[in-house]
């Protein structure tokens, strides 16, 4: 890890006053992407859907007052959708969300600067540290193997494969048990 990390960790009621902050450092990682879903206003979207929730939870990492980049998510709510189109389809009793099973790990990202030092796993563990639930879940693109093998050593495992929504890429859901 780098030695200077600071990590600080944010709430839904400090969403305002990071947005922008989220928003920045997602255009540095994802800048000449293609991917439809990169650009900031679609970006947008997502960081405004999950800071709006009650559950929401960031963590920032810091060098020298520098963010080196952030993770962030929310539990998953009785009503979510999030399993639906999983396949092969999941059993109900692994699916079944009473509001407090599980945390989805929204958003991961590092600027370049800083990968491969550690920070993405500090922010990481950070973000997970002294949760409630018993599991986390992501979605990571299929087609990035490199990001898929860092999760599964980190102890995470793929339960299926999802398009979560129209012009969504294929991904994999993936799950870490944190019991």
């Amino acid at each position: 890890m780098h030695a200077d990390l600071d990590l600080t960790r944010y709430e839904h009621t400090d969403a305002a006053s990071i947005r922008e902050l989220l928003l920045d450092v997602h255009d540095e990682v994802y800048e000449g992407s293609e991917d439809p879903l990169a650009g900031r206003e679609e970006f947008a979207k997502f960081v405004d859907h999950w800071s709006s929730r009650e559950g929401f939870a960031c963590v920032v990492g810091y060098d020298q007052g520098e963010p080196v980049g952030y993770a962030y998510g929310a539990p998953l709510s009785a009503a979510t959708t999030w399993w639906a189109n999983v396949t092969p389809p999941l059993p109900g009793e692994f699916t079944a969300e009473p509001g407090s099973r599980t945390f989805a790990l929204s958003e991961l990202m590092v600027r370049d600067r800083w990968r491969g030092t550690g920070a993405a796993r500090a922010i990481h563990d950070e973000l997970l540290r002294g949760r409630a639930e018993e599991r986390v879940t992501l979605l990571v693109h299929k087609e990035h193997s490199k990001v898929r093998a860092l999760y599964e050593g980190w102890g995470y495992r793929e339960v299926g494969e999802v398009v979560p929504f129209e012009g969504a890429p294929d991904l994999c859901a993936m799950v870490l048990d944190l019991r």
